[in-house]
């Protein structure tokens, strides 16, 4: 018997055209954020369920998850030319913000940037903010769904870069507000998915 090699056939590009099917209204896919230690496993698809080391974040405020994009560029103008001939990208930034509403040991430890306090059996915490030890690590993700297709934003390095202010006020939810910044390790900074959610659509 003679083995017959099947080559591959040629790749077919993709067809792009105008369809509703691909426009993302911005839900939570389950709890929708989560947080874990420093370069800990994300799921490997959009189906399958995070990991047990992602802890949910909880209720964040209405507006809900913001990936930002920043970018440095350096313009080179030739002596010939008014207008660039090339730019160069020198710098990239993500980042991911979002308002905490929960009160608990892991949002508390990611505000104010220090040691994840431990509860006791109570449920009550104390904890230390302590100027040498910021900085710490995290590995953040985001999950959406709409119409059966979910889209997965992972940052496996991640710190917290800013924090806004927590106001008090009679009446409204003392909010949490985080941004955290993407590292880069490998050369990579983040990893997108998109496909079918969980439901299957």
């Amino acid at each position: 018997m003679t083995d017959t090699k099947v080559e591959p056939g040629p790749r077919v590009a993709p067809v792009f055209a105008v369809s509703s099917n691909e426009v993302n209204v911005g839900t939570p896919n389950g709890a929708g954020v989560y947080l874990a230690p420093e370069g800990t496993a994300p799921p490997t698809d959009t189906i399958v369920a995070w990991p047990a080391a992602w802890n949910i974040l909880g209720y964040t405020s209405a507006d809900g998850p913001t990936v930002g994009q920043a970018t440095t560029k350096q313009d080179f103008t030739a002596w010939q030319s008014m207008a660039p001939i090339r730019s160069v990208i020198t710098a990239r930034e993500l980042t991911m913000h979002f308002v905490l509403w929960q009160l608990n040991e892991l949002t508390l430890g990611l505000y104010f940037d220090c040691d994840q306090p431990v509860a006791d059996v109570g449920g009550a915490i104390s904890m230390d903010i302590v100027t040498a030890k910021s900085g710490h690590r995290y590995a953040v993700g985001l999950d959406t769904s709409d119409g059966g297709r979910a889209m997965r934003v992972i940052y496996q390095h991640a710190t917290l870069s800013d924090a806004g202010d927590m106001p008090i006020q009679r009446g409204a939810v003392v909010p949490l507000e985080c941004t955290l910044t993407a590292l880069e390790s490998g050369g990579k900074m983040a990893t997108v998915m998109l496909g079918p959610d969980r439901t299957g659509g």
